[in-house]
């Protein structure tokens, strides 16, 4: 009997157009709604194909269901104001022109034009994602979601049929309200600490933060993550910066275990100086209770920090925004996860994950998209099987989906994972029967399936087992 396909998604957004619509008077209360799906129609495709916008949904509850989701991580983002306040201004030509790229709701971006408290946001963030609809009946079958709290409910809701288990996690730690001086609101460091620890008191705290993101948070730098609209919107301040002081003691509240659940670290967006002070921290600091290392939705450049280069003519994406292979190594010897984002922007060299006009008249072909998502998964496989450490246990699926990206050919939603996981399959097998460089008996006598079964699912499976922790007991799984 063949094996029903499921996956696990490390970072996406079912909650982020659906939270800004509700802000939408008169709206339509579909959209409103976590199932709400608009799938792709060749007007919409076009549109992606031509100017990289996405129109339609990718992550929403009933696409998921339908696609074969079944651990998800629902990322919580209060959008920073610096994508609202612009060049085009802080009034009702640049709401427009930002909700056209983002599909957020107009009545959504002056809201955040206008508020100067992320926390507040966040919290009422949550509270809509939590009361959200739980159930919904899809092709005459009943499809559910459930926040999980702890292994326990995990483990109970693996075990169920049209189930989908979800953990939260967050987006910027600027929810804690800083990065907001440029908005006549002053950082405090008491204000940051005491929002982390009601964080960590919610129901359903969050696993792991994002701790950077797109604009500068008074905590440590980011990396350039808005090239496409460079022009439209300014990053600067604060970027390719390190770790303040205030961003110091916020690791180490997020990080601790005596004011409930550790809240783990997500390094991506961080910017490389940010990313090599955290790993001397972690050295220096939790060298006897080393927390996992985790990258939400990355990817790697395919470079060594000490041989680092500008190389158009590579096939990754050559950039500090992705990782290096000693991050690699890092995050591998943490038991951390690697997940990858399924982002053109980011997976490849661009010239290689160009969508064409053609691609539209193509019946859903998944082999590009396999091709970029299987260099990634060799390349983090290797740069641990060079260390003696097992490299089939690191790579998952991160796919930032309905979080504004431009997805992969081919693979528009989460319904194409499993057209995705047919092509993967073919590159595994020529991969493990053909040449290559692996040298530690577990990475060589693995099979083509286990290698795709652990990246769908069992990587981020086996990951929980290990550090979710019991928020009762303080003792892990």
């Amino acid at each position: 009997m063949q094996t029903k396909f499921q996956f696990a998604d490390l970072h996406c957004h079912p909650n982020l157009k659906t939270y800004g619509h509700s802000f939408s008077i008169g709206n339509r209360s579909e959209k409103q709604c976590v199932w709400y799906r608009k799938p792709p129609s060749f007007y919409t495709k076009l549109l992606n194909v031509v100017f990289g916008v996405t129109k339609f949904s990718q992550a929403d509850f009933s696409t998921l269901s339908k696609g074969g989701a079944k651990i998800i991580f629902t990322s919580l983002y209060p959008f920073e104001k610096g994508f609202f306040i612009n060049k085009a201004g802080k009034g009702q030509l640049s709401a427009w022109l930002s909700n056209l790229i983002t599909d957020i709701g107009y009545q959504r971006v002056r809201n955040l034009q206008s508020h100067t408290d992320y926390y507040k946001d966040l919290e009422k963030e949550y509270y809509f994602f939590k009361n959200s609809r739980k159930s919904f009946n899809i092709n005459g079958q009943e499809y559910r979601w459930k926040l999980i709290a702890n292994h326990n409910e995990l483990n109970n809701s693996l075990l169920g049929d049209n189930e989908i288990a979800v953990i939260l996690s967050i987006e910027g730690a600027h929810v804690f309200n800083s990065g907001l001086s440029e908005y006549g609101r002053t950082t405090s460091e008491q204000e940051v600490i005491n929002n982390i620890r009601k964080i960590k008191n919610w129901d359903y705290p969050p696993f792991f933060i994002t701790f950077a993101h797109n604009f500068n948070n008074d905590l440590c730098g980011h990396a350039e993550s808005l090239d496409p609209i460079k022009y439209f919107v300014n990053q600067k301040k604060g970027m390719h910066t390190g770790f303040t002081k205030l961003g110091v003691k916020a690791l180490h509240e997020l990080l601790s275990d005596k004011n409930g659940r550790p809240i783990y670290i997500d390094i991506k967006h961080m910017s490389l100086k940010s990313r090599q002070r955290y790993f001397e921290i972690l050295q220096s600091d939790y060298s006897q209770n080393r927390p996992p290392t985790i990258v939400s939705h990355g990817a790697v450049n395919g470079q060594t920090l000490s041989n680092r280069s500008k190389n158009d003519h590579h096939i990754f994406y050559s950039t500090d925004i992705n990782f290096y292979d000693e991050e690699i190594v890092e995050i591998g010897s943490s038991n951390g996860l690697f997940a990858i984002q399924f982002d053109t922007r980011r997976i490849a060299n661009p010239k290689l994950v160009r969508k064409s006009l053609k691609s539209l008249f193509l019946k859903n072909d998944t082999s590009l998209a396999a091709e970029v998502i299987w260099q990634q998964i060799r390349h983090i496989a290797e740069v641990l099987d060079k260390k003696g450490l097992f490299g089939w246990g690191t790579a998952c699926i991160g796919s930032d989906y309905d979080g504004t990206i431009n997805p992969l050919p081919g693979v528009w939603t989460a319904e194409y994972y499993e057209s995705l996981q047919e092509h993967l399959l073919l590159k595994a097998s020529d991969y493990i029967k053909g040449q290559h460089s692996l040298t530690v008996k577990e990475n060589t006598i693995i099979s083509p399936e286990e290698i795709l079964s652990r990246f769908f699912l069992d990587n981020t499976k086996k990951f929980l087992e290990r550090f979710y922790y019991d928020p009762d007991t303080m003792d892990t799984k």
